[in-house]
């Protein structure tokens, strides 16, 4: 079982001359009965380590949000009551991250 995340997610630092409000956004994660999300925009399939921008609290900026590396075993193994807390959000459809946050830096 586990994240099923879409198979042509780009390499780790395959797009690191692309600026973060450019860089496209790939596929979104979300936590069960939280705020946490993350926008995954590079994926290393072997090392099982995504980079994107995390907001853990919802909170955007003011809630440290931020972009930086996520290991997926380590999302795969939340749960609660025993249940896988982390999706995939099956409705996303790839966009630029600008299109993917507020001013304030919370996702829409």
């Amino acid at each position: 079982m586990g994240l099923n995340l879409p198979s042509n997610l780009p390499s780790l630092d395959s797009t690191e001359s692309t600026p973060f409000a450019e860089k496209t956004i790939q596929t979104r994660l979300y936590a069960l009965g939280s705020a946490a999300t993350w926008l995954i925009a590079e994926y290393d399939p072997e090392e099982r380590i995504a980079f994107g921008y995390a907001d853990l609290f919802g909170q955007g900026s003011a809630g440290g949000a931020e972009w930086g590396y996520v290991s997926i075993d380590e999302l795969e193994e939340l749960r609660f009551l025993g249940v896988p807390r982390i999706e995939v959000d099956s409705g996303f459809q790839p966009r630029p991250f600008a299109d993917c946050v507020r001013p304030d830096g919370t996702i829409i």
